[in-house]
C-alpha cells in the first residue's frame, strides 16, 4: 500500500523540472526498495473493464505503440469520451498519465539492467534518445544516466536526483 502511494505521488511530479528536497528523498526511498524488491514487474494500476484492460495489456507488450486513446477506443468498441471516464475511474490516474507510468516502469528496469538510453528510447518509440532523456529529466530531475551513477555514488542521505549543474 505504501509503495503504491509513494508510485502514485511520484508519478504525479512529471511536469516539474526538478524536484523538492522532500521529493528526492521520496524517491530515494522508492528506488531503493524497488532494487531490494523480488523480481516481478511493478506495480501500475490496471483497469477492470475488459476493453481497457485489452488496451493496457497491449501497450504493456508494445510500449512503443503510438495509437491515441482515441484510436485505441475504437480498436475496442468504445467511445472516445467513455474510453477516457472508464480509464480515469479504474485506474486513477488519466490514459497519458498511465502510459508514461508504463513506458517510466519499463525504462527503470531496462536502465537498471545497463541497457543503452539510445535502446531503450527506440524501444519506447521516441523519436531520438533526447525526446527520451528529456522525459526521464521531467520525472526524475535528472538524466537516466547521470540519475543512477549518481545514486550508485550516493548513499540515502545524500541528493541523487539534482541535475548536475546546481
Amino acid at each position: 500500500e505504501v509503495m503504491r502511494a509513494l508510485v502514485r505521488r511520484a508519478a504525479s511530479w512529471a511536469g516539474q523540472d526538478h524536484l523538492t528536497v522532500e521529493q528526492r528523498r521520496i524517491m530515494s526511498v522508492l528506488l531503493d526498495e524497488l532494487r531490494r524488491a523480488p523480481r516481478e514487474p511493478l506495480h501500475l494500476p490496471m483497469p477492470s473493464d475488459r476493453r481497457l484492460l485489452r488496451i493496457a495489456s497491449t501497450l504493456l507488450k508494445a510500449p512503443d505503440d503510438p495509437r491515441t486513446l482515441d484510436e485505441w477506443a475504437t480498436w475496442v468498441g468504445l467511445s472516445p469520451r467513455t474510453s477516457r471516464r472508464l480509464f480515469r475511474s479504474e485506474t486513477g490516474l488519466s490514459f497519458a498519465q498511465w502510459r508514461q507510468q508504463a513506458q517510466l516502469t519499463h525504462a527503470l528496469e531496462r536502465l537498471a539492467r545497463g541497457e543503452s538510453v539510445a535502446a531503450i528510447a527506440d524501444a519506447l518509440g521516441y523519436a531520438t534518445p533526447s525526446n527520451f532523456i528529456a522525459m526521464f529529466r521531467r520525472c526524475f530531475g535528472d538524466s537516466p544516466r547521470h540519475y543512477f551513477a549518481s545514486k550508485e555514488r550516493n548513499d540515502v542521505q545524500s541528493r541523487p536526483f539534482l541535475p548536475r549543474d546546481q
